[in-house]
């Protein structure tokens, strides 16, 4: 805490070091049709050449609003209210004879008035490309109808998700998934299902930022993708609900009801979600294994593997905003999922010898349970400093997981005369798993003029993780079980991370740039309570951003930005237990994993807002990937294979992205993304060096058509192209396509939505790996080929209209917490 105190007394002296700029003044008031005055009205000043805002005001209970220290310049005044309609003013201009204006009573009309006369509703386009992120406005697609979280981020543009559930961004890994502005802290694989029993009728809006400034925190090497859930921002009580029947090998049904009331200073919002969901995964792998690369092969296995998935998941979202006056809101807000997950698979393995005779097959039954309880408590304080639009907001967080995890393998070796070869080898686990999360910061802003900006911010952390892992191996001599004290292990991890920031932002004339320095200090500490091994871990390190955006006009845009990033392993790579899968394949933690570190450069090109170009280089040290390390067990003539994570290699990727946006007509919309990059590994992966290139590419569309009558058409879809896969696994390309339709009904409050997903089938999962111990190829399957019928119904005061819900400050931590069952 003495580091946070120092921080927050930095924050402090910057604050009182700053002063006011401009000797303007704009007042006026704002009254509805019947002339009575509006209090907490919002009034927005407008530079007038980019619509830029500089200065910000709100009524007081008489309906009066004052902007002061304003520049002289041409400006256009804006006005809004929830519950009516916006209104825009012709050019004003201050000068330094003309330093004071009174622009009189401004009168807004009901939005409630303005629905019943306007027939033409506007839309927001499905991408809007902006120099320094792209946009998805998820409710803008119709087959995004029924999907999940996870499956909307697989078609968004520049976004890959491999079959383990895992995102990479323009061809890099490393991403770290926010929700609301706030990290998950989960592990790749619990995020990856958490996303998948996420329905995509939650989320308002999708972020990608590949270079984000330095106020985000500096984890995910290749950026920050943000969810944004719904929240509604009308008077009064409103709500919509949303129901989803998916027709596949294996019935879906992910639903949602998402809740809003404000009135006078207080708004309660709430989100509640069901899933019902069961899929499958189907595996066929071969391998051909030796001793190393100086040594025939001498064994070769074929492996089936089909696995069912189930999961009956609920999830949740409360909160309440207090505004306490016109400068001040206070919230609370509690999110939480219930998770009842369970995964069995039956697996068939044939051994081979080295002149490929038929020796032995295993049979392999195992049952893997994962509830999981987790919750979450943010309080926030937002304090607005003047009408410019300077602010102090502080955010206070709690998170917990708490998983009861239990595994039962069985495996039973046979000889191929269908005589047991060996003792079946009968495993039990119990997994109890515990993590705390605890996250304070604050963020300051200040405009100094209407060009300069100045944000500073520090933030403090603390998490603890408790793993125990109790096995017990049947004994077949003593007929009982028996503990298996070579892997239950119990592991502790405590670690701690502060953090200070300082971000300028400067417009001279069409030149803007923003400079930025961020410093975190890190300190670990880990536990193996059973094998009596400890460690720890502390360091400081800076990472440096800034971005230049030269404007040559309203319609090019041209940019150059630089970012250093740290990625740290998830909470679960670092446990060092092991999870079996069956009696010669097994997953292990790594205690010893050190973060990866990377610098990435960013040019950009922007034209009109519909065509942004970019091409990156970025440069990954110490890459954390997974790694699939061969051995013999004494006196087994088998194989043992098991999947760890390890600082493999370094990452050389250069790559060259395009994206289109376009409402070619009024009632056509193309969005086109096309991505290509070269990707470089060198490293040593289970004694085989690795030095490989290769060039891929990524693309994806989607397209729209807007009907009489409420009626739209869609069709999108995506492909990867071959690709190497942390520079072990060759990944073959893969696509898909979907088509999709809706209908606005009951007066235009609800929609219906028709969504076939990957009609014909095409999406597979198809890898290869060629080690110096070993080659395998790997081709999977699952339930991907789906009818989707979704109703959504909206009913209260002006349903439909969302903003932004605030976020938190545990970003970083949250998206560290556990590698998946694969697609389901």
């Amino acid at each position: 805490m003495r580091t946070l105190t120092v921080l927050l007394l930095l924050q402090t002296l910057i604050t009182s070091a700053i002063g006011q700029n401009g000797q303007g003044k704009i007042s006026g008031n704002i009254n509805d049709a019947s002339g009575k005055p509006l209090d907490a009205a919002s009034v927005s000043l407008l530079k007038m050449n980019d619509s830029t805002p500089t200065n910000m005001a709100t009524t007081d209970a008489s309906g009066h609003f004052s902007i002061n220290h304003v520049i002289a310049g041409k400006y256009i005044l804006s006005a809004s209210h929830v519950g009516y309609v916006s209104w825009f003013s012709k050019p004003v201009e201050l000068s330094p004879s003309k330093a004071s204006l009174v622009v009189g009573t401004i009168v807004l009309e009901s939005s409630d008035a303005s629905l019943g006369q306007v027939t033409v509703v506007g839309k927001r386009p499905l991408i809007e490309n902006k120099i320094d992120k792209t946009v998805v406005n998820v409710e803008a697609s119709a087959t995004n109808g029924g999907l999940t979280a996870l499956e909307v981020l697989e078609k968004s543009p520049g976004v890959m998700v491999d079959n383990d559930g895992n995102v990479s961004l323009k061809g890099k890994p490393g991403v770290v998934i926010m929700i609301d502005g706030k990290p998950t802290y989960l592990s790749a694989q619990d995020l990856a299902n958490y996303l998948k029993n996420m329905p995509a009728s939650e989320l308002d809006q999708i972020e990608i930022m590949s270079q984000p400034p330095a106020k985000y925190d500096a984890s995910g090497n290749s950026g920050v993708i943000n969810l944004i859930t719904k929240k509604n921002k009308n008077n009064g009580f409103n709500a919509s609900v949303t129901l989803t029947a998916i027709i596949a090998r294996y019935f879906k049904s992910p639903n949602s009801l998402n809740f809003n009331w404000r009135q006078g200073k207080f708004n309660i919002y709430g989100t509640y979600g069901y899933a019902w969901w069961d899929g499958f995964n189907d595996i066929h792998a071969t391998s051909s294994l030796r001793e190393n690369a100086q040594t025939p092969f001498d064994r070769y296995t074929y492996q089936h593997t089909y696995g069912r998935y189930s999961d009956r998941g609920q999830s949740f979202r409360a909160g309440v905003d207090y505004f306490a006056d016109k400068s001040t809101t206070i919230g609370f807000s509690v999110n939480g999922t219930i998770d009842k997950e369970w995964f069995t698979s039956g697996s068939s393995t044939d051994f081979y010898d080295s002149l490929h005779n038929y020796v032995q097959y295993n049979l392999a039954q195992s049952l893997n349970r994962t509830p999981q309880t987790h919750f979450g408590f943010s309080g926030n304080l937002t304090r607005k400093l003047d009408n410019k639009g300077s602010e102090l907001s502080i955010d206070a967080d709690y998170i917990f997981y708490n998983t009861q995890g239990t595994i039962t393998s069985n495996n039973y070796l046979y000889n191929v005369d269908n005589l047991p070869s060996d003792a079946p080898y009968l495993l039990n686990g119990l997994l109890p798993s515990k993590i705390d999360i605890y996250s304070l910061k604050s963020d300051y802003k200040k405009i100094l003029g209407p060009d300069i900006t100045l944000e500073a911010g520090v933030k403090s952390s603390y998490v603890q993780t408790d793993n125990n892992a109790i096995y017990t191996l049947y004994d077949d001599t003593l007929k009982s079980w028996q503990p298996d004290t070579d892997i239950s292990n119990h592991f502790i991890y405590k670690e701690n991370i502060n953090a200070a920031y300082l971000n300028w932002q400067q417009r001279v004339g069409k030149l803007s740039m923003q400079l930025g320095l961020r410093a975190e200090q890190t300190n670990t500490s880990g536990n193996q309570t059973v094998k009596n091994v400890d460690f720890a871990q502390h360091y400081v390190q800076l990472f440096p951003t800034a971005y230049f955006t030269y404007k040559t006009n309203d319609k090019n845009t041209f940019g150059i930005s630089y970012g250093r990033r740290i990625e740290r392993p998830s909470y679960q790579s670092l446990n060092p237990f092991r999870f079996q899968l069956d009696r010669y394949t097994y997953e292990q933690g790594n205690p010893n994993l050190q973060p990866q570190f990377s610098n990435n450069v960013e040019l950009s090109y922007n034209y009109k807002g519909e065509l942004n170009l970019s091409a990156n280089y970025t440069m990954t040290t110490d890459i954390i990937s997974d790694a699939i390390i061969t051995f013999k067990e004494p006196g087994d003539s088998n194989y043992t294979i098991y999947q760890t994570s390890e600082n493999l290699a370094s990452q050389r990727n250069i790559g060259l992205s395009v994206n289109y946006s376009k409402q070619l007509t009024k009632a056509w919309m193309l969005n086109v993304f096309f991505n290509l990059y070269n990707n470089h590994y060198r490293g040593v992966v289970d004694s085989t060096d690795i030095d490989v290139g290769f060039t891929s590419f990524n693309a994806s569309f989607n397209t729209q058509y807007s009907f009489k009558k409420g009626w739209i058409a869609e069709l999108s879809g995506f492909y990867y192209a071959k690709d190497y896969i942390s520079g072990v696994l060759l990944a073959d390309g893969r696509g898909m396509f979907s088509m999709g339709a809706s209908k606005k009904i009951f007066s235009g409050r609800g929609t219906f939505k028709l969504n076939l997903r990957d009609p014909l089938y095409l999406m597979s999962f198809n890898a290869h790996s060629d080690l110096d111990k070993g080659l395998t190829n790997t081709h999977s399957i699952w339930d991907n080929r789906r009818i989707i019928l979704t109703l959504v119904y909206r009913f209260g005061k002006n349903a439909g209209n969302q903003v932004q819900r605030r976020g938190s400050g545990a970003s970083d931590e949250q998206s560290r917490v556990g590698g998946g069952n694969g697609q389901q």
